[in-house]
């Protein structure tokens, strides 16, 4: 009996010790060959895996993998292969659990990477084009034949001239998107959804998906699935593996119903028919309340295309408490919602709220992956943009330091990430007028980019611009229109002529000619970005406030200040739906319509009604100790002059001069082009 009993206790104490071991494997990505059949992906062998506080082991010759785990759940801490990339980096930040089926890790070469994404655009551009020349010749059948009038004609070619030019943002969002997806994971049915939409079958597409019958239809028998689910679960003498079974299969419909929805989502989305595509990521988003993945994606695409802000905040509130009731605060999904409050909190101008989210991600992150991680140096870098907006230089520069400490203590950190930090620096410099030593940051992050053979397009984009900025902040407009014309020609070049960012830079040269006088140019380009942006996000997108204000500025310049006025009062008409009352650019537009007030007869009044607004707005948000402040001073003074009240109009000067000496310095052009003023008075 004793023997029995010592044999027992061994037992029982070495179960502990015994380690669950966890299969997988790793691979190159399956692709999708050009007739629509699938190339597999390729094992690879001498790949590294690790998790994080456990073991690293090697991939086998078949990419074979055993990694011994001490807990159900485990986070993988590194994968290496030399010459190859992950395909999905957030493999490094998802929680797994568990499984007897295979972890399946997808790496790539990143120059093979590249050449995909390269040859879908141009096969998706292609397509496109083709459909262009059929709608083309179908038109102008219509109109050899009389069967449409010289207006419809025109109107229609207008109108696919349009959405041919907005195909552009489009070709490179679904070139990424398809260039990551492994076709190996891909089934039969999805797999052809994917090639006719790849080759611009839309209507094949949708007919094909239309075979499984009507989506409302499904979702009201996955709706009865769910309810006799319920019903099921509060019946006893169900058995459970009834029931296990039944749950099985509704979640295998709603995961194709929702692949469908995404399906027609895309082609909406291809169509520029945002209000049907937001329809179904809306719909697919509704199948499934508890998923995350899904709410993030709707309401990302409400607030990037739909300027449904509201619509957003409440998406991503929703995913955050979906999160809350799972206990995963302390997750990435969380860290990312929050991110994705903030920056939404941040273009509205709501700077505590988003500073607020964005510590709340940092504290996840830190709380995930340590002190030195990429995730929490991107989040160092998020919470000091925010400093720096809110006029907090000292502690922006603080924070960029800290987070640049970090990275020294980060092997093999990103050179892309090291750039776009140097540019943050570069960033608070230009905004306490520093502008060398911005020039500085920027040009250190343009020499690792040309370094980095892995650096998207958009990074170096972003470091041209920001270096032609800066010519233009210190008065350099011929090397400031270089700049601005090199991110012109690559984006052009790379991305499209219909790509948002290239509304950006044709603002951007646009305001260059402004400062030249050359106004006809810098109408152009003011207009041709106005074009772009109604293209891409409709015409009630805040995108629009400061395009209306720039072409307001140049009509101001050109003496037609009534023009000016019509261009402001459009601006401000999109604020009042988009942005907070006390956002500093609605201060900006009132300071602008004052100095158009100012040069017509009689509205001298009207001009100070709109320089008091704009100065509440700057003190209640910055002090006042701030050069936007001593700005509307000066412009003060200027309508004081007119209206003969020379009094006034010397207070505001010595104002304007007392706050730019203190915050610009005595030998700064505004200080003396202000002191000027006050002098010839006297």
């Amino acid at each position: 009996m004793k023997k029995i009993v010592v044999i027992i206790i061994a037992f029982i104490v070495s179960l502990p010790l015994l380690a669950q071991m966890q299969q997988g494997y790793v691979k190159t990505k399956g692709r999708l060959a050009s007739n629509g059949t699938r190339i597999a992906g390729t094992r690879l062998s001498g790949a590294t895996v690790s998790i994080r506080g456990g073991n690293t082991v090697t991939s086998g010759s078949n990419g074979t993998f055993s990694l011994s785990l001490s807990n159900s759940s485990y986070y993988l801490q590194n994968v290496q292969k030399q010459g190859y990339v992950l395909i999905d980096p957030d493999v490094l930040s998802r929680q797994y659990a568990y499984s007897k089926n295979p972890v399946v890790l997808v790496m790539e070469a990143p120059g093979k990477q590249a050449d995909d994404r390269l040859a879908l655009e141009r096969k998706i551009r292609r397509k496109l084009e083709d459909q262009l020349r059929q709608k083309e010749d179908e038109i102008e059948s219509l109109k050899e034949q009389h069967i449409v009038s010289e207006e419809e004609y025109r109107r229609q070619l207008q109108e696919i001239y349009a959405q041919q030019e907005n195909n552009k943002k489009l070709i490179s969002e679904m070139a990424e998107r398809y260039s990551t997806i492994d076709f190996d994971e891909v089934d039969e049915f999805n797999l052809r959804i994917s090639n006719l939409i790849l080759n611009g079958k839309l209507a094949e597409a949708d007919s094909l998906l239309n075979t499984k019958g009507d989506i409302h239809v499904r979702a009201a028998q996955l709706r009865q699935h769910q309810e006799a689910n319920a019903q099921a679960e509060e019946k006893l003498k169900i058995s459970q593996k009834k029931l296990e079974k039944s749950k099985v299969q509704t979640q295998r419909e709603l995961e194709d119903l929702a692949r469908d929805c995404y399906s027609k989502f895309e082609i909406f989305k291809i169509q520029h028919q945002n209000d049907s595509a937001a329809y179904y990521i809306e719909y697919r988003a509704s199948l499934d309340t508890t998923n995350v993945e899904w709410g993030l994606d709707a309401g990302k695409f409400f607030e990037k295309y739909m300027a449904r802000y509201t619509d957003a905040e409440q998406l991503f509130t929703r995913c955050i408490n979906v999160l809350l009731l799972k206990d995963s605060m302390n997750s990435s999904s969380v860290a990312e919602c929050y991110e994705a409050l903030a920056s939404l909190y941040s273009s509205e101008g709501k700077l505590d709220e988003a500073l607020k989210y964005y510590e709340n991600g940092y504290n996840i992150c830190r709380t995930l992956f340590g002190e030195y991680h990429s995730s929490v140096v991107s989040s160092i870098a998020n919470i000091a943009n925010i400093y720096r907006k809110k006029g907090e230089y000292e502690k922006s520069v603080e924070l960029l330091n800290r987070a640049i400490s970090v990275t020294e203590n980060i092997k093999d950190f990103s050179l892309v990430n090291k750039a776009k930090l140097l540019g943050n620096v570069g960033n608070l410099y230009n905004s306490k007028n520093q502008h060398s030593k911005a020039l500085d940051y920027y040009y250190k992050a343009i020499t690792i980019l040309d370094s980095c053979k892995s650096a998207f397009p958009m990074e170096v984009i972003t470091a041209y611009a920001n270096i032609g900025h800066t010519y233009y902040e210190l008065g350099n407009y011929e090397i400031a229109l270089e700049w601005d014309n090199k991110a012109y020609e690559l984006i052009k070049n790379v991305l499209g002529d219909s790509h948002p960012e290239m509304a950006t830079i044709l603002s951007n040269i646009g305001g260059v000619y402004l400062k030249q006088k050359q106004l006809e140019k810098s109408l152009e380009n003011m207009e041709k970005s106005v074009e772009i942006d109604i293209l891409t996000y409709g015409r009630q997108s805040p995108k629009l406030i400061i395009d209306y204000n720039n072409i307001g500025m140049v009509q101001y310049t050109a003496g037609l200040y009534e023009d000016a006025l019509t261009y402001y009062d459009k601006a401000l008409e999109l604020c009042s739906k988009h942005l907070p009352n006390n956002h500093p650019f609605v201060a900006v537009i009132y300071s602008n319509k004052g100095n158009s007030c100012i040069e017509i007869s009689g509205q001298e009044d009207s001009a100070l009604d709109y320089f008091n607004k704009a100065l509440k707005l700057r003190i209640d948000k910055f002090g006042e100790k701030n050069s936007s402040v001593a700005m509307v001073y000066g412009n003060m003074a200027k309508a004081y002059l007119k209206k003969g009240n020379k009094e006034m109009a010397k207070f505001c000067y010595v104002k304007a001069i007392e706050i730019f000496k203190e915050t610009l310095g005595a030998d700064h052009p505004n200080t003396i082009s202000v002191q000027k003023a006050l002098d010839k008075m006297k």
